[in-house]
């Protein structure tokens, strides 16, 4: 029988179970003849929705039983910093002119943006947080204290964090006091200008964050989910676009693009385990060939791509088809020291490639390893 909206509004299954050793993808809901074009790869475990058509997208989903499975709505609510008054940005995640779904005790808006989303066919809610200072403690508290009033079950706390507070021992020791008994799903999103994971202590901390809380996800996040779910995250959801692969702070403006130029093709190398610009990989390779062999490239070269709609959409396709294998091979292996051992393995392996194609390249700084990268294969941070 065909899904129908609200139909999760009547599940018996908690979201953590269903969630549960999930990589998700997490893209804009731009729609093109009816669907999502860069989704065509069935192979990965669900989708987060963002921008103005997520929740109708949801429900379109829903109403013609394709819904990838888990299907979730990312509130967007991170363009004004969090505050103890307003740790929500109320509205988020509603549609204008929404009727209300009940007749008698009219709920608050918080309840509301939750029942909307579960209504749209999500299969959690994610509450509107709005983007938290490094060392806000207040705004924290607040946002915990109202999430306990919505249904552990079925919502998911979002706590879009800037990077500072991995900075801050303290800091992060009050986030894992806080938060160490709330029954719900902790949904993490970090914010930086650039990589939050960039800075020294950052990715151990971000480890210690996830390994000291039960229900924790790491969402709206690049490679750095998978780093996430080897060390014990419930799931992890990886952006498609490159806004969706971190918040930006309230006020950055984000990335500028070159003159003459409204498109950025974004390609994840497969031995560097980095994302790279394609005119940076064509500029490095110069007349030499990257040859991919994921289910998208299927043998061509890296170096092929342009800064252009067309070229950017099968990116991202390529992309999604270069990580999947990575969370297949984490999936299928035992959680814990087992599952930690293999993706130590795949970065270490990652930052051999580095020298080796420095070498094959005659280019000494090229490639240069980030800090996140040699941390994941097991250097100190």
């Amino acid at each position: 029988m065909t899904a129908q909206p609200g139909d999760h509004l009547r599940r018996t299954r908690p979201a953590w179970e269903l969630l549960e050793d999930k990589i998700l993808v997490h893209t804009t809901a731009s729609i093109k003849n009816g669907k999502i074009p860069t989704l065509g790869l069935e192979e990965h475990d669900g989708i987060i929705l963002c921008g103005a058509n997520a929740l109708t997208t949801a429900a379109d989903f829903q109403r013609q039983d394709r819904a990838p499975c888990p299907t979730i709505v990312d509130p967007n609510s991170y363009k004004h910093p969090a505050t103890a008054d307003e740790p929500f940005q109320i509205g988020a995640g509603v549609i204008p002119g929404q009727p209300s779904l009940f007749e008698d005790d009219e709920p608050g808006p918080l309840q509301v943006s939750h029942d909307i989303q579960l209504h749209k066919g999500a299969t959690a809610s994610l509450t509107p947080t709005r983007y938290i200072p490094g060392g806000n403690r207040l705004a924290v508290a607040a946002a915990t204290r109202a999430v306990r009033d919505l249904d552990p079950e079925q919502a998911v706390l979002t706590l879009p964090l800037d990077y500072q507070w991995l900075r801050a021992p303290h800091d992060l020791d009050y986030l894992i006091a806080t938060l160490a008994d709330l029954p719900h799903i902790k949904g993490i999103a970090l914010g930086a200008a650039r990589n939050p994971l960039a800075t020294k202590g950052t990715v151990t901390a971000l480890r210690r964050l996830i390994g000291n809380l039960d229900r924790v996800a790491l969402i709206r996040t690049d490679l750095a989910g998978l780093d996430a779910f080897a060390h014990g995250a419930l799931f992890a959801a990886i952006g498609m676009q490159t806004s969706m692969r971190h918040i930006s702070p309230p006020g950055s403006g984000g990335p500028t693009m070159p003159k003459g130029r409204n498109v950025t093709t974004m390609v994840l190398h497969p031995q560097l385990m980095d994302y790279f610009k394609a005119d940076v990989l064509e500029d490095r390779y110069g007349n030499l060939r990257a040859l991919c062999h994921c289910s998208v490239c299927q043998g061509r070269s890296l170096t092929r791509f342009r800064h252009n709609p067309s070229d950017q959409e099968e990116a991202n396709r390529h992309n999604i088809a270069t990580w999947l294998p990575w969370a297949d091979d984490l999936q299928r292996t035992t959680a814990g020291a087992d599952r930690i051992e293999v993706w130590r393995r795949l970065c270490s392996d990652a930052v051999q490639a580095r020298q080796e194609i420095r070498e094959q390249l005659g280019v000494p700084d090229a490639f240069e390893t980030p800090r996140w990268l040699r941390t994941w294969a097991g250097e100190p941070d």
